[in-house]
């Protein structure tokens, strides 16, 4: 399974000369983040505003991937919440380790990426991977992923910075993600 990549690290390095005027305007309402939860998505996060919608799909032997991503630019930082609908075959044959493992892997391949740090982990009561990587070029960004595998679905929570340890919109936006399983009410 390959990850859909809709911004390279040149369109992020281009996005990042562009920012600091929005840097200013967002450092004054960060504390007014309405909650965004999609009807189709399963999850709710705080953001300053609407994001942008993209959906694609992409298919594998196990069957088609379908990829619904919500992306905002904040300040300098650029985040994500990306849903891929796993095909019922491949959940039933691949162990959700094996699943997570490959989104990280073909994610690094995507972008070339260099992974910094990770760990496998739980969120929420489902298996995830959380792992920083560093983007090629000059703009020496980094991107935070929490991939969280619940059920068929999996999600890729995404924070693309210089520092995105450090930053807090980025800090901001991964504390408030929350899911909820498919047929459930949301919290």
């Amino acid at each position: 399974m390959r990850s859909s990549r809709t911004w390279s690290a040149k369109t992020a390095e281009l996005a990042l000369g562009l920012a600091f005027a929005a840097l200013v305007g967002a450092a004054g309402g960060a504390s007014d983040w309405p909650v965004f939860a999609p009807g189709d998505g399963r999850f709710s996060v705080e953001l300053p505003g609407t994001p942008a919608v993209e959906r694609d799909s992409t298919w594998t032997p196990a069957g088609s991937v379908s990829m619904t991503k919500y992306w905002l630019r904040i300040g300098d930082a650029l985040v994500a919440v990306e849903m891929h609908d796993i095909p019922p075959v491949a959940s039933r044959l691949i162990s959700d380790d094996t699943i997570l493992d490959q989104a990280r892997d073909a994610l690094l391949r995507d972008v070339d990426g260099t992974l910094i740090e990770g760990k496998a982990t739980v969120f929420q009561g489902a298996p995830a991977r959380d792992f920083v990587y560093r983007l090629p070029g000059k703009a020496q960004l980094a991107e935070r992923v929490l991939a969280v595998l619940v059920e068929r679905r999996l999600y890729l929570v995404t924070g693309m910075a210089r520092a995105p340890g450090a930053n807090p919109q980025i800090a901001r936006f991964f504390a408030s993600f929350r899911y909820w399983r498919e047929g459930k009410a949301a919290p």
